[in-house]
Parts: structure tokens; sequence; C-alpha cells
């Protein structure tokens, strides 16, 4: 049953993201057949160098099956979106010019040259170039990731000092929760699902800590879901407060649910620092 938001979302947003979860979710449980995660000690792997795991290990996903699954999606959307069939056309193109060798490591750079260029090539708006082929990769990343995930949720993890930024596949977050038995916050990357601890009275944009300037806004009837706002930098981090409701919830729904919480925090002034 969805929830009930208290502010209406466009008809079938929520559910959209719902069912491109689970394809992205029956995508990732196909290639786990015969996968094997390598033995990666990732907290030794980050405690002596800033970047990513995978800016510092290389994963391989074969460009023959990228390929495949970008134009599984393809045809996943079409049926799914009412665009003109012209768009569709041109994105089943860039199924054959896409360099899906690279493609993983030029989203994660964020070089958006390289999807400007082609989705002008194609005559496609370049946005949906880009979610197409980001949304291609999060089941492979999410297969990555998975075999580290425990070892991100240890609590001696405490020395990633990029607290927005994923420290699996280096994507941003926008996203925390706050853990139902002890109110810790974690960190979640909607890309690779990957979860880290991170402080609580913190801005994560650019470390504030003093009280005072760290302030939480909720919107009435919804205590659950919640704005924490920095007035240094006026960055905001939506945050899904388990103690207020007892419930653990899907992370990936929840923050595109919440989409209400971004408009609200424009309003009042704050942003979400995704162009530093």
């Amino acid at each position: 049953m969805s929830r009930q938001t208290p502010v209406g979302l466009p008809e079938g947003y929520t559910d959209f993201y719902k069912n491109l979860e689970y394809w992205q979710n029956e995508q990732e449980i196909k290639l786990k057949q015969g996968y094997v995660g390598e033995n990666i000690d990732v907290l030794k792997m980050l405690a002596n160098n800033p970047k990513n795991v995978m800016k510092q290990h290389r994963f391989n996903i074969d460009p023959r099956h990228l390929k495949a699954t970008y134009l599984a999606l393809v045809e996943f959307l079409s049926s799914n979106r009412p665009l003109d069939s012209k768009v569709w056309d041109s994105l089943r193109q860039a199924g054959d010019k896409l360099d899906f060798a690279n493609v993983a490591a030029i989203l994660l750079s964020d070089d958006q040259s390289y999807f400007t260029e082609l989705a002008e090539a194609l005559e496609i708006p370049f946005e949906l170039l880009l979610f197409t082929v980001d949304h291609a990769l999060r089941p492979y990343l999410r297969m990555f990731a998975q075999p580290y995930y425990e070892q991100f949720n240890q609590t001696d993890f405490v020395f990633w000092n990029q607290a927005a930024i994923c420290p699996f596949c280096g994507s941003k977050s926008h996203f925390s929760r706050l853990r139902g038995e002890d109110g810790k916050r974690f960190m979640f990357c909607d890309r690779c699902f990957t979860e880290w601890e991170s402080r609580s009275i913190y801005c994560v944009h650019c470390g504030n800590d003093e009280p005072n300037s760290i302030n939480y806004i909720s919107v009435e009837n919804d205590n659950g879901y919640q704005l924490y706002t920095c007035e240094k930098c006026k960055g905001y981090l939506k945050t899904y407060d388990e103690r207020q409701t007892g419930k653990t919830t899907d992370l990936f729904i929840a923050n595109i649910e919440t989409i209400y919480l971004d408009l609200l925090a424009k309003e009042k002034g704050y942003v979400n620092h995704d162009i530093d």
C-alpha cells in the first residue's frame, strides 16, 4: 500500500519508480548468478586513500552485457512512459554509440560533456540519456557494493570525511536515516544502496557542527520525514527518522516520495549542493 504523502504527487509518479526499482532488482538477481564478490577490506582501503572504492579498484563489467541491459531498460521505459516513438528509437540508437567499456567511469566522474555531445548528435534530451545510462548501471553497482554493506555499517567507520559522498561509488547522497534503536545517522546512496554512518548534529555539506546553526523542519502529520538545514552553507539533507514511526522503509522510494521536501527547502532558500 502506497504511503499517503502530505503533498499530492503527480499521478503514477511513485508507481513508476517502484516498478523501476523492481526491474532493477530483477536485473541484479540475474547478474548475481555465478558472481562471486572479491574479498576486499574496504575500510582499510579508505583509511589510507581519500578516493572511493570504485576509483581504487576496478570492477569489471562486460560491455556486451551492459549494452543488453541498457537496451532492456529502454524497452521497459518505453512501455511505462508515454513519449514519442522517435525518442525511444533514438535511445535504441544510443545503444550502438555508447562506450559501454568506459561509460561507468564516465558517469561516476560526472563528465557531462560526453553525454551532452551524444545527446545532441542523437537529438534527444540530455537528461533522458543520462537517466537511461544511470539506471542501467545501478544493478551492477549494487551487485558490486552488496558484499561490503556490513563493513560500511560498522560503527568504527568514522574516518570518511566526505560525509555526503558515497565511499563505495562516489555518488552524492541526498538522503539519510536515523536508526530506530539509537538515533545514529546513516547516509544512503540511491545508486549502489550503500549506507555509512555520519554524525547526527552535523552538516554533511560543509562540516558545520554548531548546534544552534543546525535545524530541522518537518511537515505537519509527517514527522518521520525531516529536512536538516545548515545556516552556514544553506545546505539541506532529507532524513527518515525510524524513531518516529517505529519501522524501517525503502530508502530509495522514500527519497522519491519526499520530493515535496526538496520543494520546501528550495522555497526557504536551501540547496542540496549538487553543483559545488
